[in-house]
């Protein structure tokens, strides 16, 4: 009898390029799963509704419903020996629903896997009231297992439920993606990146401010900003800045892309500015992606930017411009742009790719059948 997954998890729709960090790591779990010796059985999460108008509430709510009951029902008339249910958690506000599906998946006698996606566990926890905090604990409780996307969450989790086992499941990028060996980067001009969602949280002004900065004192240095925006009147609030100050030569906008033309935003840049403040932010793809590049990210200590990044030199101390500014003036004065773009690449290369995970994820499931059955 084979192995098998119950793959619960927000895959958004398929028709359509994945919507934030979630679906795609959702996306690349499966097919990592479909690359083992499993037979993988997916209950998909409902579909967001665009807004939050009557109509769409109601939507919202029914398609909750329809969600739990397929969920319940698959699991019901679903195989128990040798079958393991994965859930893709988000917590948050969405800790309610996900107690439901493990409360379900134990109440039928599965083994459960708790897959804790993003970051902000220990904010929400703390921030959280006394239901928020019963359902998180019991959550932690039920399951048989914890998959963290963080080596951070490790203490809270440990916390609420000091023997559970705790498989570390970080981001990685796909063979297709990374270059084989470490990028050479153009040494006549400085570019720095910024790729991903275009929004208050991410500090777009702060990437601006800290190229005006820098072009202050070096006269080749360009900037590209790659992403769609959660409100136009902010992209065009950024554009008028850039026209404003006479940089359109120097900084140029682009709209959200595939992978294929990622690569070729990356395969130049020298350095990826990252300030964001987002309570949600994990172990980012776009981090991860930019190392595999050879670009050195310089970060805010938001999510599971310092373990991934596993050097401070590189975070900055507060969320300012001139703190930004500082770290990449130090690295060009002193001439280390090459060091430091090899550190990068060799550690996603040796830490974060599919090829390695997929390994450690095989033999974490081996442990967990074998364990449990």
């Amino acid at each position: 009898m084979k192995n098998q997954i119950y793959f619960f998890a927000n895959f958004g729709d398929w028709n359509k390029l994945p919507l934030g960090g979630g679906e795609v790591g959702n996306r690349k779990t499966l097919k990592l799963l479909k690359e083992m010796n499993l037979e993988v059985k997916l209950i998909p999460k409902y579909l967001h509704v665009p807004n939050h108008s009557i109509l769409n509430i109601i939507r919202l709510g029914w398609r909750i419903v329809a969600n739990i009951l397929y969920y319940f029902t698959t699991l019901l008339f679903g195989r128990r020996n040798k079958s393991i249910v994965h859930i893709a958690g988000f917590y948050g506000t969405m800790i309610y629903f996900e107690y439901i599906l493990v409360f379900l998946a134990k109440f039928l006698r599965y083994r459960v896997i708790y897959e804790m996606r993003g970051g902000g566990a220990d904010f929400y926890y703390e921030k959280g009231n006394y239901l928020y905090k019963k359902c998180f604990s019991n959550v932690i409780n039920l399951c048989d297992t914890v998959f963290s996307q963080g080596i951070e969450n490790k203490t809270l989790i440990l916390k609420l439920s000091p023997n559970k086992n705790i498989f570390y499941y970080p981001n990685y990028v796909m063979d297709d993606f990374y270059p084989k060996k470490t990028p050479e980067k153009p040494t006549d001009r400085i570019n720095l990146i910024y790729f991903g969602r275009i929004s208050k949280a991410k500090n777009i002004d702060i990437i601006l401010s800290t190229f005006y900065l820098l072009s202050d004192k070096y006269n080749n240095v360009y900037l590209d900003i790659v992403g769609d925006a959660e409100d136009n009147c902010l992209l065009d609030s950024l554009k008028e800045t850039v026209r404003n100050k006479g940089l359109y030569n120097k900084i140029c906008f682009h709209s959200a892309c595939n992978h294929d033309r990622l690569r070729e935003h990356l395969k130049d840049k020298h350095f990826f500015i990252f300030p964001t403040q987002n309570n949600r932010e994990g172990h980012s793809n776009a981090l991860t992606e930019a190392m595999s590049w050879g670009v050195i990210p310089i970060t805010t200590k938001q999510g599971f930017n310092a373990s991934v990044i596993g050097n401070d030199k590189f975070i900055v101390n507060e969320l300012s411009a001139i703190s930004f500014a500082r770290i990449i003036e130090e690295i060009i004065d002193e001439d280390k742009i090459s060091e430091f773009s090899a550190t990068f690449y060799n550690r996603v290369i040796n830490n974060y790719t599919d090829k390695i995970i997929l390994k450690k994820l095989d033999n974490e499931y081996q442990y967990l059948f074998k364990l449990f059955f």
